[in-house]
């Protein structure tokens, strides 16, 4: 139950990263810009993905000596489930992500409809999620407390 758990969770950090799975409110670009300077930004914002609706919250915080620290908190109402995520990345991480969600926002601006209606299935092959989930795995960079 865990690993889906975790699954979902991961699957939402990349529908909140990713500019083209959101509706018309959407500060995706907003946020891609922060994370890429580790400038403080907070969100909050509902995902529906495969009928799952997840509240998330997402807080970049700044850089902490030579890292930038990042908080998200997944709240699954429906699951009566809530993680916290708390990272730590170094400025080449944060690069490396930066450049694997700029790179996607591009795809999707040159191809909305691909991406509109993401499915769970289609997230887990996400470029965006294999980079997220490299240091969601890795607890020297972030700790998952369920």
């Amino acid at each position: 139950m865990n690993k889906i758990i975790l699954t979902l969770a991961s699957t939402i950090i990349i529908c909140g990263c990713l500019v083209y799975a959101k509706t018309t409110n959407d500060n995706t670009l907003d946020f891609m810009k922060a994370f890429q300077n580790c400038e403080q930004f907070s969100s909050v914002d509902v995902i529906d993905v495969d009928g799952i609706s997840s509240k998330v919250s997402k807080d970049i915080i700044g850089w902490d000596g030579y890292t930038c620290r990042y908080q998200e908190i997944i709240e699954f109402k429906d699951l009566g489930f809530k993680s916290k995520v708390n990272c730590k990345f170094s400025g080449e991480q944060v690069r490396e992500i930066y450049g694997v969600m700029f790179e996607e926002s591009e795809k999707a601006k040159k191809n909305p409809e691909k991406y509109k209606n993401m499915t769970l299935d289609q997230a887990q092959k996400s470029p965006v999620l294999k980079v997220w989930n490299k240091y969601l795995g890795d607890s020297s960079v972030c700790k998952i407390e369920m």
